[in-house]
């Protein structure tokens, strides 16, 4: 049975604020375990769900990738002398990654009666995907309109790959802004490092603020972390074009960041 977004989000919720509540009762004297644990415990609250709902847009993405490819075969199979289902039954046997389960069902579906058009409909509702519905939506109007089946579905199969050809082209045109990103992080990085190491240690602090030396770490910790989020999320936005994309980057960055300033720092 597979979770859905609450159900992931309320167990790591829990499992993060147990750990942070045995923190804070037992490992409190020892600074270092203590970070680590806190940091633990927020990549499993805040990060853990964002995961889950990447790999959701990844699995997506994926889908919309293949449904090109889907469409193709049909569409050879329907020009060999092949009915609309036996094209898509057809097709069952081609190996279309994540939308293989997808193409098995439409199939069946097709076979029990129900039309391509409703068949079509249902998939592109269960995936929540804008492009997948307006795919959808253009094969039915196209087909209403009188087109045949081949000629409509190869057409939209042949947009779809030129719109997903102009998507790599523009991830590898930012690539070099996501390395910028990159380093720009490990120059932030190392400046707090210095900071904390040489700069801060040498600072006189008087009698009544004598917290002071251990404050200034504690908030360096947290720049680092909100820079790492930050930077990670612009660079998700620029090389995919939505923020959901930079979840990966923003944990990478940030859980590297906070380790090495911990060890370092």
């Amino acid at each position: 049975m597979q979770m859905d977004f609450k159900t992931v989000s309320m167990i790591t919720i829990l499992i993060g604020l147990i750990i942070l509540y045995l923190n804070f009762t037992f490992v409190p004297a020892n600074s270092q375990i203590f970070a680590m644990l806190n940091l633990a415990a927020g990549v499993i609250i805040v990060g853990a769900p964002l995961f889950y709902r990447y790999s959701q847009y990844a699995k997506i993405k994926k889908i919309e990738s293949m449904f090109p490819i889907f469409l193709r075969d049909i569409t050879q199979n329907i020009k060999a002398g092949m009915t609309l289902p036996q094209a898509i039954r057809a097709a069952t046997n081609n190996d279309y990654s994540v939308l293989t389960p997808y193409v098995k069902d439409i199939s069946a579906k097709i076979s029990w009666g129900i039309s391509f058009e409703r068949v079509l409909q249902d998939f592109a509702k269960g995936q929540g995907s804008r492009i997948l519905m307006r795919t959808v939506q253009t094969i039915i109007e196209a087909h209403r309109s009188g087109g045949t089946m081949n000629t409509v579905l190869e057409a939209v199969s042949e947009s779809l790959r030129d719109i997903e050809k102009i998507k790599k082209e523009r991830s590898a045109s930012v690539y070099s802004q996501m390395i910028n990103g990159y380093l720009i992080y490990t120059v932030f990085l190392g400046v707090m490092i210095g900071l904390s190491t040489f700069l801060i240690p040498t600072f006189q602090f008087e009698q009544a603020s004598s917290e002071l030396p251990t404050l200034f770490p504690e908030l360096f910790r947290s720049l680092i972390v909100i820079q790492g989020f930050f930077a990670g999320m612009s660079v998700g936005k620029m090389a995919e074009g939505t923020l959901l994309a930079g979840v990966k980057h923003a944990l990478v960055l940030s859980v590297f960041g906070y380790t090495t300033f911990l060890l370092f720092g």
